[in-house]
């Protein structure tokens, strides 16, 4: 079983960021379904910021190169 760092230190951010973009586009077709605006990319972006600044960073994150 790999754990948390190891999974995405492997993968790395561009598996996360191309599942964002799927979300993103999954929930902007519901939102259009119910008469309500999409979410932009800037919008996401803003708000993953927002989030990120309460997040623990991986230990691989800390470690000096």
């Amino acid at each position: 079983m790999q754990t948390r760092d190891e999974l995405y230190k492997k993968f790395g951010p561009i598996l996360l960021e191309a599942m964002v973009l799927v979300l993103l586009n999954q929930v902007n077709i519901l939102r259009h379904e119910q008469g309500m605006p999409k979410i932009t990319e800037q919008d996401l972006i803003d708000s993953l910021n927002n989030h990120l600044t309460d997040l623990e960073p991986y230990a691989w994150m800390q470690e000096e190169t």
